[in-house]
């Protein structure tokens, strides 16, 4: 059953397609086989002199539409006619332009498209779209790219330095002052600041035993002491004699000033209630008060360190820095739709969908909004769907452009031609028939 059907559905499409040629041969057949009948075989009976005429007719129908169709898309070479044959190449260009002009003014113009929009609720068919999981996670791999997109250039060093500059201009409006004295206070009070500076006494202490200090203490023991001998005679003698006497030892006194110094800087470091500690915390707490208060010395101290901090060339090496972690942390969390950022995006936007299939005033108000920047946009651009009609059209050559027509209306341009053919016939049969009954 299958193979007839698929038998007959050939058939029935050859047939299509080439109905005018088929027409034409039948129509010329029958024609000459009445006329060597009527004048070889003996038919003188009238209907076979009617039939001869209808064939005859319909042989000239269908010759005509053959050529008025053959001259739609080739050129006739028959002098004085061809002129008005190959009218598709010969008139392309305005067959063109009257397509564009039907598209975008017709079919496709502001207010048809317009018209359209009104009812359709794009709103509530984008909610419908979304509800379904293969969709949504369409949008989820879009909304990934474009988050990598934006992340993607975050070490750039343009970015560093704008981040800077976002700072500057940010801070300088900000007063630091007060709220950094107040912390200071609080800091202080508390004791949470004896962890750092008793940090600070370790690594003091460090540097104290480090022999560098000790190279550097001795050099400048050194020079003070030569300082001290320029000053008159009786100084000089009396170093001259020190040195010579022994009395006066540099090595000696610079081992015994950094033995000092690291008992100070042990004390330092491990008693909270040091005579020092005191006295530093006294000097932190009234710095704290001065910027509460705005003092104008305090407050341009904190200025300073901040424009300093701000405009520093390491800092903004600092910024970058911190900027290219930051876009490795965000590379790996959009390495999939699936990471933790991704599913927390995705059940956001799943909260605003529900939320919004619920409120009809924002989905008549997203639907305004949507339709008329549509609206706008087709406005602005609508120029554009002629010009890529036109585009189209023009990239194709003279006989593509004619397969193209004739691939889309050669199966009823082959039903004129039958109906040519048809129609001869018919009128050629009642011409037939009507001086039939005039003469009899």
């Amino acid at each position: 059953m299958g193979h007839r059907y698929c038998l007959i559905s050939f058939i029935s499409l050859v047939l299509k397609s080439k109905i005018g040629h088929i027409s034409l041969l039948v129509a010329v057949f029958g024609f000459v086989a009445l006329e060597v009948g009527i004048h070889f075989l003996g038919l003188d009976a009238h209907i076979w002199r009617m039939l001869a005429t209808g064939f005859e007719a319909a042989t000239i129908g269908a010759l005509a539409d053959w050529f008025a169709v053959s001259a739609l898309f080739y050129e006739i070479p028959i002098p004085v006619i061809r002129r008005h044959t190959n009218i598709i190449v010969k008139n392309r260009e305005k067959l063109t332009e009257g397509i564009v002009d039907m598209v975008t003014n017709k079919w496709l113009s502001p207010e048809i498209i317009q018209e359209k929009l009104k009812g359709v609720p794009i709103t509530e068919n984008i909610l419908e779209l979304l509800q379904d999981p293969k969709n949504f996670e369409k949008v989820l791999v879009l909304i990934r790219m474009l988050l990598l997109r934006l992340t993607a250039h975050l070490d750039h060093p343009k970015i560093g330095v704008y981040v800077q500059n976002l700072l500057k201009s940010q801070l300088q409006e900000v007063d630091l002052a007060s709220p950094l004295g107040e912390w200071m206070a609080d800091v202080v009070r508390k004791g949470n600041h004896e962890a750092l500076v008793g940090l600070l006494a370790q690594e003091a202490s460090k540097s104290i035993q480090d022999p560098g200090t000790r190279r550097i203490l001795l050099t400048k023991l050194k020079i003070a002491l030569e300082a001290y001998q320029k000053q008159d005679w009786f100084k000089k003698s009396a170093v001259w004699i020190g040195i010579k006497t022994g009395g006066i030892d540099l090595e000696m006194l610079a081992d015994r000033i950094v033995e000092i110094a690291l008992i100070l800087a042990e004390e330092f470091a491990n008693e909270e209630n040091h005579p020092l500690r005191l006295k530093l915390n006294e000097y932190l707490l009234e710095f704290s008060h001065l910027l509460q208060q705005k003092d104008p010395v305090a407050t341009g101290y904190v200025e300073q360190l901040r424009d300093n901090l701000i405009q520093n060339q390491a800092a903004r090496q600092l910024m970058i820095m911190m900027l290219g972690k930051a876009k490795i942390l965000a590379e790996e969390a959009l390495e999939n739709v699936h990471t933790p950022l991704m599913q927390w995006i995705g059940n956001s936007i799943k909260d605003i969908i529900r939320s919004l299939g619920k409120d009809e005033e924002t989905k008549q108000n997203m639907d305004a909004w949507i339709k008329a920047s549509l609206t706008d946009v087709l406005d602005k651009f609508h120029p554009e769907i002629g010009e890529m009609v036109r585009t189209s059209l023009w990239r194709l050559d003279d006989k593509a452009m004619m397969f193209q027509i004739k691939d889309k209306v050669g199966d009823d341009l082959q039903y004129i031609r039958l109906n040519g053919a048809v129609v001869g016939g018919l009128v050629g049969l009642t011409i037939a028939l009507l001086r039939w009954l005039w003469l009899y």
